[in-house]
């Protein structure tokens, strides 16, 4: 169990260092190359189709076994990404960027969440997970810093050398996974064979898990693209002042994350799930009414309470998440929830994409995603009621009454 845990933060620390030298930077790099908030919600709609093409492909080489494979064109096609984004993006090219983008998603997410599966349990979940995010919020806010500073003054060559340099290291760090995923994978789940189209189509099950993974991809792009654009514009358009807000956030979310990952695993899971939630539905109505007309105190006032609302719900969302996945056929669950979520995603943020073609200022146009963002979070509040049932008859403890003190 500790070297396949080993092997997975050394491939989610390394992938988080290199997403924040460039990719996190994607919705402001292709906003200031001209492309319109239509534009971006396009090529995110774009972006999930690509994932789901990777999808395919990887799930029949996970089926193979081909681990070596899988993380290499991880590494591979984040690099690919990289060098992309060091020319200007227009037309065709900006629909090929898009589909490379979603095709190193597809590799990466799907690869971090086998090895996640791999190393945890229901009395560890919560914990793992947030040791995981503490590591990838340091890292990738450590490559947010170092990215945004050689994007603004050394230029994309220096950014894509030195993700060639971090690729080429982690590679070699990860020459082992297969070995190590195969003595920490249940058999079953190892030799799983590859989901089929007619299985993710007749997937169902009592804990909503379609409808909430349906729901939860497009509101994971509105929190890694369009919140990142809103908080460049927030910072006066500056990439460096940008970096510096999210690092600054780290440090202080970090502070208060070593404490909670310790006891999620022992919390009233009802309670911490519902009221995660609404806390959750309240950061975007924060979003909703932040601009640049209030003062620097409001603004970093609220930039810190949503990331805190956020990074809470994401905590408690991913330990039910995850706690469910152990209770079923694992490998067909977090497949499905990958095929459900991009689906999704490509099919709302093509409808986004057509909404937003008006001339309206930019802020304007976030404000109105977020503020129907705002009730549909909500939403998230049915997920998984009926598994804490089931838990709770199969250890002899009646259900308690959910509610809120």
């Amino acid at each position: 169990m500790r070297w396949s845990a080993e092997k997975f933060y050394r491939f989610s620390g390394s992938h988080s260092l290199l997403i924040g030298l460039l990719p996190f930077f994607i919705p402001v790099l292709l906003w200031k190359q001209g492309v319109t908030l239509s534009g971006i919600a396009a090529f995110i709609s774009v972006s999930a189709i690509g994932f789901i093409l990777a999808l395919t492909y990887w799930d029949r080489l996970r089926f193979r076994q081909q681990w070596r494979r899988i993380v290499l064109g991880s590494f591979v096609a984040e690099i690919a990404l990289v060098a992309l984004l060091a020319l200007d993006v227009s037309g065709l090219y900006l629909v090929g960027l898009a589909l490379v983008n979603g095709i190193y998603n597809g590799f990466y997410w799907s690869t971090q969440r086998v090895m996640f599966s791999a190393v945890t349990s229901q009395q560890n979940s919560g914990k793992t997970f947030g040791n995981f995010q503490i590591l990838v919020v340091i890292l990738l806010k450590l490559g947010i810093l170092l990215g945004g500073y050689l994007i603004e003054y050394q230029g994309m060559l220096s950014v894509l050398l030195l993700s060639v340099m971090i690729s080429g290291v982690a590679v070699w760090m990860l020459h082992n996974t297969p070995s190590a995923l195969s003595h920490t994978l249940p058999e079953h789940e190892l030799n799983a064979s590859p989901v089929s189209a007619r299985e993710v189509w007749r997937f169902r099950d009592a804990h909503r898990s379609k409808w909430i993974f349906l729901l939860d991809g497009p509101f994971l792009y509105l929190e890694s693209y369009f919140w990142v654009l809103s908080l460049y514009w927030l910072m006066q358009q500056s990439v460096v002042a940008l970096s510096l807000v999210v690092v600054v956030l780290t440090l202080m979310l970090s502070v208060v994350f070593v404490g909670l990952k310790n006891r999620i695993d022992h919390m009233n899971q009802a309670r911490l799930y519902l009221f995660a939630v609404i806390l959750y539905a309240v950061s975007w109505g924060l979003r909703a009414q932040l601009n640049t007309e209030h003062s620097p105190w409001i603004i970093y006032t609220g930039i810190l309470l949503i990331a805190f609302l956020t990074t809470f719900f994401r905590l408690a969302f991913n330990k039910r998440f995850f706690d469910i996945a152990k209770d079923t056929t694992t490998h067909r669950y977090l497949v499905c929830k990958s095929y459900y979520s991009q689906a999704s995603i490509a099919g709302i943020f093509l409808m986004i994409a057509w909404g937003l073609r008006s001339h309206d200022p930019l802020d304007a146009q976030l404000t109105s995603v977020y503020a129907l963002a705002t009730p549909l979070a909500l939403l998230f509040a049915g997920y998984g009621w009926q598994y804490l049932t089931q838990r709770k008859r199969a250890e002899g403890i009646a259900p308690e009454p959910v509610s809120i003190k």
